[in-house]
């Protein structure tokens, strides 16, 4: 899942929420870093180096923004948004992984209101995870790496999602071969584009992902993996709401996170930090993404609202 952020985030990271100092946000006060116990010089320090990381090739640009007891003491744009323009403030990032945090807040919002239990079964709100086998590794007399599918020894829980101790994996990390061939058969893993998994709707993902087995047994070993994923489904069926809609409401508009979302308005797509694939192809955030969300909405019962228009940028299958 990927969200999309404005500052705040250097552009080598990843990349989903944007922070409150935006265009048409009340900006924070801006206070001499002195007047709040900081010191101005070791805070140029920080564009010093990412300055250098910048030149040296390390990172394209970034985006950097400290504040303290609610004021900005320190901003600055280094590198390039794109080969010709300079980096600016306004530039709107992927915070890819980030976006565990704010999945891991809005469980945790519904563990305060008492819809969800921390140890509620997965399967309680995910049909099929209770039936998940574990793919388990050993070596044959010749040394080599085979594999035994078993029961999992207790059904992972919505703490395990939330501590990564679920025993699901990333294709692009395990190597675990049934697991990797797994998730590469459902769609979740592709070896041409990583963490890429938009062309799954909802009930189709958690419907797939219940057919491919675990690395780890349940509780056993914390392993980074999709976990969090699913913790965005077990919110999406626990509140019924979409994701992208509960945070919205939860979170991002209570924060006044204007521009934190799973996809960019046309208007402010310029600001977009722009990707490139392994071989240097750009990515383009277009109206090819539209036909998946138009998919989505039509076969996820949940989803009532429109899709977002044409040249605008879904995310996570949950546009």
């Amino acid at each position: 899942m990927t969200l999309f952020n404005r500052a705040g985030a250097v552009s080598a990271g990843f990349a989903l929420v944007f922070c409150a100092w935006v265009v048409g946000a009340q900006p924070l006060p801006v206070a001499k870093p002195e007047q709040v116990g900081m010191s101005a010089q070791r805070l140029a320090k920080i564009g010093e180096a990412l300055k250098k990381e910048s030149a040296d090739g390390s990172f394209r640009g970034a985006v950097v923004m400290v504040a303290r007891k609610g004021k900005l003491v320190y901003q600055d744009a280094v590198g390039m948004q794109t080969t010709s323009a300079k980096m600016t403030p306004e530039a709107i990032f992927r915070i890819y992984s980030m976006t565990k945090p704010l999945v891991s807040v809005a469980a945790m919002m519904l563990v305060e209101d008492g819809v969800v239990q921390l140890t509620d079964p997965v399967s309680k709100y995910l049909p099929g995870f209770d039936k998940l086998q574990v793919s388990v590794p050993s070596k044959d007399a010749a040394g080599n790496t085979t594999y035994t599918l078993v029961p999992q020894e207790r059904q992972m829980t919505v703490q395990d999602l939330l501590r990564h101790t679920s025993g699901l994996a990333y294709g692009e990390i395990t190597q675990n071969a049934p697991v990797k061939e797994g998730l590469e058969r459902i769609g979740v893993y592709r070896k041409d584009m990583d963490y890429e998994a938009r062309n799954l709707a909802p009930a189709e993902q958690i419907e797939k992902m219940a057919t491919v087995p675990l690395a780890f047994h349940p509780s056993t070993t914390w392993n980074y993996s999709l976990s969090v994923d699913m913790l965005g489904r077990v919110v999406e069926r626990a509140s019924g709401k979409r994701l992208a809609d509960f945070l919205e409401e939860r979170l991002f508009k209570p924060l006044r996170m204007k521009d934190s979302g799973f996809w960019v308005p046309a208007a402010k797509m310029p600001y977009v930090f722009p990707l490139k694939t392994r071989a240097g192809s750009p990515i383009t955030l277009d109206s090819g993404d539209f036909p998946a969300c138009q998919r989505i909405r039509r076969t996820t019962p949940a989803v009532r609202a429109p899709c977002p228009p044409r040249r605008t940028t879904c995310a996570s299958a949950r546009c």
